[in-house]
């Protein structure tokens, strides 16, 4: 009776243990599929962005309209709300910014604001560019604590 008891009371905790792992493997996979979901959609955005304002013809009050339309569709602020509930708050915090930064710029250019060069607009993005790279690499570090940064790790978008 007693290596009954021992035996049921093994295996309900070899079960538990299996759960547990099996919760937390789940748990990162909705993770990684978010973060990459929202890298992707910030790099869509930026590129859609950075194409009207820079590659575009198009006069510059259509460029702004453009931008506009390419944040408002490029997902980054909905995939943000789904962040704030899954993400850690510091890799929220700089989806935070890295969002408004975003936004600033449409509004900015929908006000007037004109970038004639690449590296203007660049330079002008890199709070934002900086806020990007250290929100990818705290995203590598909650899935894989023990993951080495990358080279990209420090470029921003692209």
């Amino acid at each position: 009776m007693t290596g009954a008891v021992i035996g049921v009371g093994a295996t309900s905790i070899a079960d538990r243990a299996k759960w547990r792992r099996e919760q937390s493997e789940r748990r990162t996979e909705v993770r990684r599929d978010l973060y990459a979901a929202y890298l992707a959609a910030v790099a869509r955005t930026w590129n859609d962005i950075r194409a009207v304002v820079i590659d575009s013809t198009e006069p510059w009050p259509e460029r702004a309209r453009q931008a506009e339309v390419a944040y408002r569709n490029g997902g980054v602020y909905e995939l943000r709300y789904q962040l704030a509930i899954t993400a850690p708050p510091e890799i929220v915090a700089l989806s935070d910014k890295t969002m408004k930064g975003m936004r600033d710029l449409v509004q900015q250019l929908i006000a007037g604001r004109r970038y004639d060069t690449w590296a203007e607009l660049k330079s002008e993005c890199r709070p934002w560019f900086d806020a990007f790279d250290a929100m990818r690499a705290g995203m590598r570090r909650d899935l894989d604590p023990s993951a080495l940064p990358t080279p990209d790790d420090q470029s921003g978008p692209r």
